[in-house]
């Protein structure tokens, strides 16, 4: 890539812009909406990530933000995590009520699903000191190395914080073979439940993949 890529941490005006590029890249999360709702329920979505994440970080390119990656690394700060973790997320409600999401008896309805898809992903995952939970390259700029650069300065961080493993939970309709050819191993397979039900009933397979980070070195794709 002739361009030159920086990166930034993600601020409250970077909401729209995220969303945004979720609404591309997660075309099936939003699809029982339509017009502005679109936007606003992946916004729900970008600040519910946010708000459950202590790594925040943008992909600019030309001033232009074309990536994001939020994470969670396991900290020695428990309490000031756990603190800023509730603040954010004491928002999100009131966010709600007030219609910033979109309509609120639609979204009542996913409540139900999502709920059971955290459950069943729980029950599947690896023991992890680190998640990967929301990452997206806007389509224009994928393929030119912006997503491995993201997953490297992530990788980086987690290993700085002494954690060994990462994992992250994807499903079929996305870019899961990024994270095989980075390194990633799939560790469990099973029905993903609100992915499902937002595609209208058809059936959808969940993974939850884990990369070994002394195996991390060398893996990243060209």
């Amino acid at each position: 890539m002739d361009r030159e890529i920086e990166f930034r941490s993600y601020y409250e005006p970077d909401l729209s812009l995220c969303a945004g590029i979720g609404v591309q890249v997660f075309p099936v999360v939003t699809g029982g909406f339509a017009g502005k709702e679109i936007s606003q329920v992946m916004e729900g979505q970008v600040d519910s990530c946010h708000a459950v994440c202590n790594y925040h970080e943008l992909a600019v390119v030309d001033g232009a933000v074309v990536g994001l990656i939020f994470g969670w690394v396991s900290s020695g700060c428990v309490v000031m995590d756990g603190l800023r973790r509730l603040r954010r997320l004491l928002s999100i409600p009131v966010r709600f009520l007030l219609g910033r999401y979109g309509s609120r008896r639609k979204l009542i309805r996913y409540f139900g699903p999502c709920l059971r898809a955290v459950r069943v992903a729980r029950r599947n995952a690896p023991g992890s000191q680190a998640e990967v939970v929301l990452f997206a390259v806007s389509p224009g700029y994928q393929g030119l190395g912006i997503g491995r650069a993201l997953m490297d300065r992530f990788v980086h961080h987690a290993s700085k914080c002494k954690a060994r493993v990462i994992s992250v939970t994807t499903d079929e309709t996305l870019s899961f073979r990024f994270y095989e050819r980075y390194g990633f191993r799939r560790w469990a397979e099973y029905r993903d439940v609100l992915t499902s039900y937002c595609s209208g009933g058809r059936s959808i397979k969940g993974f939850i993949y884990r990369l070994l980070l002394p195996e991390a070195n060398g893996l990243a794709p060209e």
